[in-house]
């Protein structure tokens, strides 16, 4: 690909044909693990495809059945993903914005390309705590980036939003850095940020509004990956004030609860890859403890909902370095 970028995002290393300022630039020499060709305008695609609003299909070609993907808003994207997970392809209309490419790419066209690689691909945000990192997982609302950005003002370091990446070394599950960007709500950012006034919005129909990590003193992005200490699921709201309750899940509960949180669920591997996802899982929830989390439905309690979360993952840490050999 001539005119190429290289950049580091979710321990893959993307090599692009537009800059994409919002990504960590890799190393020149760095082999390229994905390849992305963002081609640009094309004409809409068939009238069956359009009255459609967004959807996962898989097509067959000489070489191969690839992942097709659309998005349907103001305008229209489309996607392919080659078998291997190594090229994607996408073109849009021109009533698309660029940043919105992005924003999908970076998003459900990564998740998707994780998980056809075989990485575990959660959709959570994570954490670093010490030398550790913790993933905080929810549906989508349940207030995954909220609760991060209260502990990044906290100056604890975010390494992703809305995708954690999970790869298995020699002896721990790493969470690999996603790039230095939380998506949140004018609400969240009103009362933990400062102004929403000149964040960008994710999209163009939606309020939600990026914060850059990357200008802000205060809040920190670690750009390198972290052995995963613990995984904390957002369980239900409670519309009056309470106590955060935080409490173990057990393996096999967990593990079927942890595929309900898979990054990109929907998408329908084959049966191979689907059974050494859940294996994965199963040894996943082995070594790293899977908590629910039971809090207040209000903003206001965020300091005890952060609060609850340090001291758990900070004693599930130290019970592991007095336990290590």
């Amino acid at each position: 690909m001539n005119n190429s970028f290289k950049y580091k995002v979710y321990g893959l290393t993307l090599g692009t044909n537009r800059e994409i300022p919002c990504l960590i630039p890799a190393q020149a020499n760095a082999p390229v693990d994905v390849w992305v060709n963002l081609i640009g305008v094309s004409q809409p695609s068939s009238p069956e495809i359009e009255s459609i609003c967004s959807g996962i299909n898989v097509i067959s070609k000489d070489d191969g059945n690839y992942l097709d993907l659309w998005f349907r808003g103001d305008g229209q994207l489309d996607v392919q993903i080659n078998p291997q997970g190594d090229r994607i392809s996408a073109s849009w209309t021109s009533s698309v914005l660029e940043q919105e490419v992005i924003t999908l790419l970076l998003g459900q066209v990564l998740g998707c390309t994780l998980r056809l690689r075989g990485t575990l691909c959660l959709h959570a945000c994570a954490i670093g705590i010490g030398e550790k990192a913790i993933a905080i997982v929810g549906q989508s609302g349940a207030g995954k980036s909220t609760t991060a950005a209260a502990l990044a003002k906290r100056g604890y370091s975010i390494l992703s939003d809305d995708i954690a990446a999970i790869n298995h070394s020699a002896k721990d599950w790493l969470v690999q850095p996603g790039y230095p960007r939380l998506r949140l709500w004018p609400k969240s950012v009103n009362a933990l940020y400062g102004s929403e006034d000149g964040l960008d919005r994710i999209f163009s129909f939606s309020q939600k509004r990026f914060v850059d990590l990357n200008n802000n003193s205060e809040w920190q992005f670690y750009s390198e990956p972290l052995p995963l200490a613990a995984i904390y699921i957002l369980g239900e709201r409670q519309s009056e004030f309470t106590t955060p309750r935080i409490g173990p899940i057990p393996p096999m509960n967990a593990v079927m609860n942890l595929m309900t949180h898979r990054s990109v669920r929907h998408l329908k591997l084959d049966s191979d890859k689907q059974a050494i996802e859940f294996a994965e899982l199963s040894r996943l929830v082995m070594k790293v403890p899977v908590r629910k989390v039971i809090r207040s439905d209000s903003l206001e309690a965020l300091p005890q909902l952060c609060d609850a979360i340090v001291e758990d993952a900070s004693n599930i840490i130290t019970l592991e370095k007095c336990t290590q050999p």
